[in-house]
């Protein structure tokens, strides 16, 4: 049973143009067994048949479908729709990685010492190939350099921070580096988890944009995060490493 202290949850999903997805990410959140939750779904305008669904659903579901100016102007929207304390972004066909993830975070924000402004958890990486890696959190104060201690739909932010600095519509696929590195900067108080918390199919833009992935972060590093040059061309060559290597898993077979 939930007391009062405990946080209630806004999960946003953006999709366009993916009803499949979208009802995967939805089975999974209608299967938590935390019930302290509402979906905000902002389609860029998939069409009709994405409309009948949403509009079939029950429970605590809001949703807008408009173009938009990008994901992460959906995702912004998404922020300022949502209405509970915690705010995670799930894009359709992302998944919990089982049915007590939310009652797993909500206890671990009640048993920190403070509120935490962010929370960061696991995530398994799911390829193609049926290769399944387990990214575990890092410490935000170790890794910022760098890049996200964790992945997106393992991140819980306190709703007042997303007020503070959303999401910086002139980067393409770097915005989450953007709002965490600008949160750091603010002294964000975060909290982590090794349990996986969510499931992320990979591919997608950050795949495909091999010059917004390198030149974003370095963007990032040197405007946010003031980090000397040496370290900011270190960190390219370690995502040149890193994005090599997580490719070639992905072609690998299992």
């Amino acid at each position: 049973m939930y007391q009062a202290d405990h946080p209630s949850f806004s999960v946003v999903t953006v999709v366009l143009r993916d009803l499949e997805g979208l009802k995967r990410t939805y089975a999974s959140l209608a299967s938590q067994h935390c019930a302290r939750w509402e979906w905000i779904v902002c389609d860029g305008g998939s069409g009709p048949e994405t409309i009948q669904y949403l509009q079939a659903l029950d429970g605590p579901v809001h949703w807008i479908s408009q173009k938009d100016a990008g994901i992460y102007d959906a995702m912004n929207k998404g922020a300022a729709m949502s209405h509970n304390e915690y705010v995670v972004f799930m894009n359709a066909g992302d998944t919990f990685s089982d049915t007590v993830v939310l009652d797993d975070v909500s206890c671990m924000i009640v048993s920190s010492p403070s509120r935490p402004g962010i929370v960061f958890g696991a995530a398994n990486i799911m390829f193609d190939n049926g290769r399944t890696y387990l990214r575990k959190p890092k410490l935000i104060e170790k890794y910022i350099w760098h890049g996200l201690p964790a992945n997106h739909q393992a991140t819980y932010y306190r709703r007042e921070t997303l007020s503070v600095a959303p999401y910086d519509l002139t980067y393409k696929i770097c915005g989450d580096y953007f709002l965490v590195a600008t949160l750091f900067a603010k002294n964000i108080i975060a909290e982590y988890s090794d349990k996986p918390l969510a499931n992320f199919y990979a591919g997608g833009a950050s795949f495909n944009e091999d010059r917004h992935l390198f030149l974003e972060p370095y963007r990032i590093q040197r405007d946010i995060l003031k980090i000397p040059l040496w370290i900011r061309c270190v960190s390219l060559l370690k995502r040149f490493v890193s994005t090599v290597g997580t490719r070639l898993i992905g072609k690998l077979r299992p």
